[in-house]
């Protein structure tokens, strides 16, 4: 995404930002489109003793922290659809891409964070599912901008690889979440 943003921004702020505007937009619409099975598989799970549920999620937590920390981060290996680029405008170019990522499963994650919030919501709290969907994509979109504007800096500062100690830093955080559960178990 920065990739194409970056050049836009570059050569024309106003399609960059008509690009990085649609990107957010299509995102938490993409966000709001996957809450409902997200929010249907919830009260699906809502059948499940709170025991179960909570167990569930310990060891979604307990797989998905492992797996960042050994950077084995689950997701299919696709990105959105390239071809696009030199057929539509920037506006609705970042409107499609933007919803394809905001559907969370389509695309290379970076961090298992996005499945244990969607397995955390389905299992515990699937009335949140819209709000915490578009909330996830939106923060996609933000990163995507954030890292667009840090490769517009100047020739001679350094970029930070963040991908290893960001997955790193993912890892431990979701192998401490069973440690807040035990601590503030859900009513």
């Amino acid at each position: 995404m920065a990739g194409v943003a970056g050049p836009m921004l570059h050569r024309a702020r106003a399609r960059g930002t008509r690009f990085l505007a649609g990107l957010a937009l299509g995102g938490a619409a993409g966000g709001l489109v996957l809450s409902v099975p997200v929010y249907l598989l919830g009260v699906l799970a809502g059948f499940l003793p709170l025991g179960v549920r909570v167990g569930l999620l310990v060891t979604a937590c307990a797989i998905f922290g492992v797996a960042d920390l050994v950077g084995r981060t689950p997701h299919v290996w696709r990105q959105v659809p390239q071809a696009f680029v030199r057929s539509l405008p920037p506006g609705r170019l970042g409107l499609i891409w933007g919803f394809d990522l905001g559907l969370l499963v389509t695309t290379q994650k970076t961090t298992s964070l996005i499945w244990v919030a969607g397995t955390a919501v389905i299992l515990l709290r699937p009335e949140l599912a819209a709000v915490t969907l578009a909330a996830i994509a939106t923060l996609a979109a933000a990163a995507v901008t954030l890292n667009t504007l840090t490769r517009m800096l100047p020739e001679g500062m350094e970029v930070l690889t963040w991908s290893r100690p960001v997955r790193w830093m993912s890892g431990a955080m979701i192998l401490a979440m069973p440690a807040l559960l035990a601590i503030t178990p859900p009513a």
